[in-house]
This record gives structure tokens, sequence and C-alpha cells, in this order.
């Protein structure tokens, strides 16, 4: 994985020039193959809710899931990036496994999205995205070495917000997919209707849509920075083991400082940072300027 050039690839995981490419690019050699095995079992794992229409089969797929990490849990593995997982920290003793239900947690929130309305109120939401997206990246953080509580607090909080961010850059896109990706109290505070998120008027927005986009932007935002701020009070060694999070995370707020700036252009189009945007986001990380 090469940090110096921006070039762009569909045809691996995580794309070139992806933002999760620059992030990973900025982990330990010695431990980027098991952190990638994590982040693109829990990619595979996460779309099963949105590409599988039925509720039924998605629930079935989900729940195999965990059998399989409960197979795992006794060391018999099946999945190949179970497998993958499971040798990289067998061969090397310094990088250690997330424990099992940090994994299960993953896959039961996926399953409790499917049983629920997608209307979700905005408590049910963000424990949502704490038992999902949070488990995640502190999932990531044990991989990386950063393995003490502060640690893995600031990894979870910052996995929080990573998932508000990852769902206000693709409210539009999601909406028209069927899922609408923001919690129903929190339309109604600002009188804005499903229907107009899944179906935009090109010619205006809804009248509550700038101060929706400005609550969604904030919440966010505050999330990632709460957690960098973690990230900085943290010991030198952890701080620096979490770098892969951090890159992702300055990467997170140009991008939805883009999307907030756009008015309600992300309802029609999709809104991306370049790859040599992203790109120098992370070297500025690498370099200290960017904490």
């Amino acid at each position: 994985m090469n940090s110096s050039s921006p070039h762009t690839s569909p045809d691996v995981f995580p794309g070139t020039g992806s933002s999760l490419y620059y992030a990973l690019a900025t982990a330990p050699a010695s431990r980027r193959q098991a952190l990638q095995s994590w982040v693109q079992w829990w990619h595979e794992t996460a779309q099963i809710p949105f590409k599988i229409q039925d509720p039924g089969v998605a629930e079935t797929k989900l729940r195999w899931w965990l059998q399989e990490i409960s197979d795992a849990s006794q060391g018999q593995a099946h999945h190949p990036l179970i497998k993958a997982l499971t040798q990289a920290t067998a061969s090397t003793p310094a990088i250690q496994l997330p424990a099992w239900p940090l994994w299960a947690s993953q896959i039961e929130g996926l399953i409790t999205l499917i049983n629920q309305t997608r209307w979700l109120d905005d408590a049910s939401l963000q424990r949502h995205m704490r038992q999902t997206t949070g488990a995640a990246t502190e999932g990531a953080a044990i991989l990386l070495g950063a393995s003490s509580d502060a640690a893995r607090q600031a990894a979870h909080q910052l996995g929080w917000g990573l998932r508000q961010a990852h769902q206000l850059t693709r409210i539009g896109q999601d909406a028209r997919a069927g899922w609408i990706q923001v919690a129903i109290d929190v339309l109604q505070a600002h009188d804005v209707r499903a229907h107009q998120l899944s179906k935009p008027d090109a010619d205006s927005q809804p009248d509550g849509w700038p101060k929706l986009l400005a609550h969604l932007h904030t919440q966010a935002a505050a999330h990632l920075h709460q957690g960098l701020q973690a990230c900085r009070a943290l010991p030198s060694t952890d701080r620096a083991a979490l770098k892969p999070l951090i890159v992702l995370s300055h990467i997170y707020l140009h991008l939805i400082d883009q999307v907030a700036s756009r008015g309600d252009r992300v309802l029609h189009e999709r809104i991306v940072l370049t790859p040599l945007r992203k790109w120098w986001i992370a070297q500025r990380v690498r370099w200290g300027l960017l904490r």
C-alpha cells in the first residue's frame, strides 16, 4: 500500500484513493493486514441490511455470522476473513484479537436494525451507531495495539462520530434507496418530511433543511472532535497506534464541511473529496500538523 501516490483503482479493497485506503496506509506494516481484514469483515457484514431487500434473508445471513463468530471463538473459523484474522494474531503475538463479544455486538446491532422499523428515534439510532460502528473502531484500536481502556473509549467515540458523518454524506442516496438515515424525532423537530429526502425537489429545498443540515453536521463534528481530543490526551504510544482512525476522522471532518457548504446538493448527488485532498490530509496527520 503506497501512501505517496493518490492514484485510484476500483479493483481492490479498500479502493486505492478511498478514505480507508489512506487511513490503512498509516498503520504499521506488521499490523496492516490484520486491520484490513477486520475492516473488510465489518464492511461486508454492515452492508447486509442495506443490500438485501428481504428482512428474513438478511437476518438469516447475519445469524450465520453470529454462528461463525461462536465457532471461531472455539477455534473453528470457516470464513476466509475470520481465518485470516485469527491466523494473523496467532502468528504475531503482539497483535491482540478483539474479544468475541465485540464482534457479536456489531452483528446483533445489525439484526436489531433489520427487526425494527426504519423509523428509529434519535436515542435508538445513537445506540445502534455505538453498538455497531463504535464497536468496529474499538476493535480496530485493539488490533493496532491501543488496548488501554482510555484508548478503546477514544476509538469508540471516533467510531460514533464517523458513523454520523458517513450517514450525513450518504443521506440523499440512502433515502432514494429507501433508508432514511435520520431519526424520526429529529426530522419532526426540523419540520422535514421523509419524502423530501427520498424524492427531493430539484428546484427548491425543504424549508427546514438548512437547520436540519446544520444539526447533523454539528452533531457529527462534535463527536469527532471529542474523540480526537480524547486521543490527544493519550500516552504517545496509544496516540500513535490510533493514527489510522485519526486520519479517517480528519478526512470526514473535511468532507462534512464540504457537504454543509453546498446546501441541499447532498440530497441530489454524492459529494466527495478528491484522492489528492485525502492524501494531503493523511500526510498532515503523519507530520503532526493535524492531531
